[in-house]
């Protein structure tokens, strides 16, 4: 991965590459951890519609990286994205069922596992899908 060149298609205006480029940023790949950088970054790429840069700034909010933590804006964030992208219905599940900086609230946590687990068919077997089906199997 280039880091110059995606700094140079980030700066002039490519949500792909600003999109890219805050996940480094944020996860250190071939970078240092920058959290304003990848704030910046998500950012300029969440605005432009890019679902992993919301995904990845909800993250950024429902843990606290480099920014003060906001599970409302978490929760926001996620939701925007839609039941349809599994990684967002899981981490709702995880924020309602263990009341992470917001009530415990089983029914949310149920609703957003069961959004999980109906996308079984587009997502290979793994922790988080195992996840979902053993809380409803809880339930």
């Amino acid at each position: 991965m280039d880091i110059r060149e995606l700094h140079q298609k980030a700066e002039s205006g490519s949500a792909v590459a600003q999109c890219v480029l805050g996940i480094c940023y944020l996860d250190g790949t071939e970078v240092q951890v920058d959290y304003q950088q990848a704030f910046q970054f998500l950012s300029a790429a969440a605005n432009q519609g890019v679902s992993r840069a919301v995904l990845n700034l909800a993250r950024m909010h429902a843990q606290g990286l480099g920014i003060p933590r906001n599970p409302h804006e978490a929760i926001r964030l996620y939701e925007s994205v839609g039941d349809f992208e599994f990684l967002a219905a899981i981490e709702l599940g995880r924020i309602f069922s263990g009341g992470v900086g917001v009530a415990l609230d089983e029914a949310n946590a149920s609703r957003w596992y069961l959004a999980a687990v109906a996308q079984e068919d587009r997502v290979a077997d793994c922790d988080e899908l195992r996840e979902a089906k053993a809380y409803l199997d809880k339930r």
